[in-house]
């Protein structure tokens, strides 16, 4: 009898501990998020624009519809990135996502106002910029990158669907692109 009471609770404490690793798992293994369906529907450093609230629920429906969305998958190897430009929102947010899904780090208009000017940058290429005063604006936010590919996800507020269009237009003038041109060796 204690026997067969040792065996089931060995198999209960063991289903527990599987049952725990697999719920921690998740996330990890998930290739249904924002990263990944933002590889599939854009390439690296170009603009994703989604503006309205249809598409924001077919295609990121864990995102909110009430706002309007760009998304730029970034690579900073070998050059930094930067994401400038001015917005017609109320309210926009920023936010640096690395590869698995985490948000790394966020800013909002609060900080900067209307005008976006960041900076992704590993920790060699920051201390290159912190050295190298010209090459970055002073009112730029520099973002430290803790792996080489990310996305930038700004989100626009739309307080009035009429202002839909007016801010996807803003969205899209929006510049994604390297902060320099990388030399490449031949």
């Amino acid at each position: 009898m204690i026997r067969t009471l040792y065996v089931v609770l060995a198999a209960l404490f063991a289903a527990i501990i599987i049952h725990i690793i697999t719920i921690l798992a998740v996330p990890y293994m998930a290739v249904n998020d924002v990263w990944h369906r933002n590889v599939r529907t854009a390439s690296l450093g170009q603009l994703h624009i989604i503006k309205t609230a249809k598409d924001v629920l077919d295609d990121f429906p864990e995102l909110d519809p009430a706002f309007a969305y760009a998304m730029c998958r970034v690579d900073v190897s070998n050059v930094p990135a930067q994401l400038t430009g001015s917005l017609d929102s109320g309210f926009w947010s920023l936010a640096y996502f690395d590869v698995k899904n985490r948000v790394q780090f966020s800013l909002t208009n609060q900080i900067s106002g209307r005008d976006v000017q960041v900076v992704l940058a590993n920790k060699v290429q920051q201390r290159l910029l912190s050295e190298r005063r010209d090459l970055v604006d002073d009112t730029a936010v520099v973002i430290t990158a803790k792996e080489d590919q990310g996305l930038l996800v700004l989100r626009a507020f739309v307080e009035q669907e009429t202002e839909r269009n007016a801010i996807a237009r803003s969205l899209s003038k929006l510049d994604c692109s390297p902060l320099w041109e990388s030399q490449v060796e031949q």
